[in-house]
């Protein structure tokens, strides 16, 4: 259930353009093209036409290069957070992210992935205007090492959205959604971190708000991705998972 003071804070910012977006992005050295990453991505969250957001990098990288580039950029908006905690958790980096913003709204933002339209941000907040709880978008993903772009995708939920328990992400990854203040990765997940976030913002929220005309989020795919890394553990990885979330959800 949400608690009474988030839903009065809820309505009484749904009519407000001045609804402000946190965007967290966990970061890590990603095998030494972390900082490439990262300026692609705070280069198209400044772009934004709608601008009452602030940006929250928590890092767990090992050495200092993605620091030394974030404060290089001496950018008001732009909070940067070492993080020595659980290193190689990414659901305990984002976390720190969020509980260290202080917006109405998070937009978890993958550290190799980017928005590519600068109206983003503002078809987010008519999509709230208008009663949207949480929103998802449309995305396409980007292959790294050949520049090509690929597999355009629209979210989809179907009936109950328990399809996303069995680990069948029809979603996407967390970067092609806005979720409201205070909700938080899952630590108990390993695998299946999206499809139990997605899972959960529609059963507390409902259906969520699209952002279509185009495919605005960019997924960045290559060999630096921690999922390609767990493929051996894959198995065992996805039943605890699965066991997890469906006894969490009380889904048989």
């Amino acid at each position: 259930m949400v608690c009474g003071s988030y839903e009065k804070r809820y309505n009484d910012k749904r009519m407000d353009n001045n609804i402000k977006i946190s965007v967290c992005i966990p970061t890590y050295e990603a095998g030494g093209k972390g900082v490439f990453f990262l300026q692609k991505n705070i280069e198209g969250i400044l772009k934004q036409t709608y601008t009452n957001f602030e940006i929250i990098i928590s890092d767990h990288s090992i050495n200092n290069e993605i620091e030394k580039y974030v404060l290089s950029l001496t950018n008001l908006k732009i909070k940067y957070l070492r993080y020595k905690e659980h290193i190689g958790k990414p659901a305990y980096n984002t976390n720190n992210a969020i509980k260290n913003s202080t917006g109405d709204y998070i937009k978890i933002m993958n550290q190799d992935d980017y928005i590519e339209s600068d109206d983003f941000f503002q078809k987010v907040v008519d999509l709230i205007n208008k009663g949207s709880k949480w929103v998802l978008s449309n995305f396409k993903h980007l292959n790294y090492k050949t520049g090509e772009f690929y597999w355009n995708m629209t979210p989809s939920l179907r009936v109950d959205g328990k399809h996303l328990l069995d680990g069948r992400n029809s979603v996407g990854c967390p970067s092609v959604g806005l979720i409201p203040k205070g909700e938080l990765i899952d630590v108990k997940v390993t695998y299946m971190i999206d499809c139990e976030l997605w899972y959960r913002m529609f059963i507390k929220y409902g259906n969520p708000g699209i952002v279509g005309g185009g495919y605005p989020i960019v997924i960045g795919m290559g060999d630096h991705q921690l999922t390609g890394q767990l493929k051996s553990k894959y198995n065992t990885m996805l039943a605890n998972d699965k066991q997890y979330c469906k006894k969490l959800y009380n889904n048989k």
